[in-house]
């Protein structure tokens, strides 16, 4: 009868996890040993990690129990998230609303950089990575240091 460690049920899930989902090539996967380890999967509140595995990545893939992610070790080891979110997290040039226009914000998913437009009247909370009306937070603009160009209806 064969005996699995709790360790050997752990890699042999995370083996099959991975088996089951399409990796994507990533620049981040080359800076790494061998192509394996994990990244900061941005927006995710730290619950969340990117995993390289052979030069591609994969997920994201949660963190267990109350654990959270932390970038230097790479593990899910963290008590307190500290989320990249200035310089480039994920590899992308920005993310949040657009400077010119609050009501247009730029998200980051493997590296990719997706461009939105909040709808009708409202702009986006950087804070709260949704679309929010003015009356309800008027400051967002000031406070995001963007503009908001209202739509007026046709």
């Amino acid at each position: 009868m064969l005996k699995f460690s709790g360790i050997g049920i752990a890699l042999l899930g995370l083996v099959l996890a991975i088996d089951g989902q399409m990796g994507v090539s990533d620049p981040r996967c080359d800076e790494m040993p061998d192509g394996k380890g994990n990244v900061m999967a941005n927006g995710k509140s730290c619950k969340e990690f990117l995993q390289c595995w052979d030069y591609l990545i994969y997920g994201p893939m949660p963190c267990a129990g109350g654990t959270m992610f932390n970038s230097t070790t790479g593990d899910c080891d963290a008590t307190e998230c500290i989320e990249g979110r200035s310089g480039t997290p994920d590899g992308c040039a920005s993310t949040g609303s657009l400077p010119e226009d609050c009501s247009q914000f730029i998200t980051c998913a493997n590296g990719l950089e997706y461009q939105y437009q909040c709808g009708e009247g409202t702009y986006y909370s950087n804070d709260l990575l949704v679309c929010v009306h003015p009356k309800e937070y008027p400051d967002i603009p000031e406070k995001q240091g963007c503009e908001y160009m209202a739509q007026q209806p046709q």
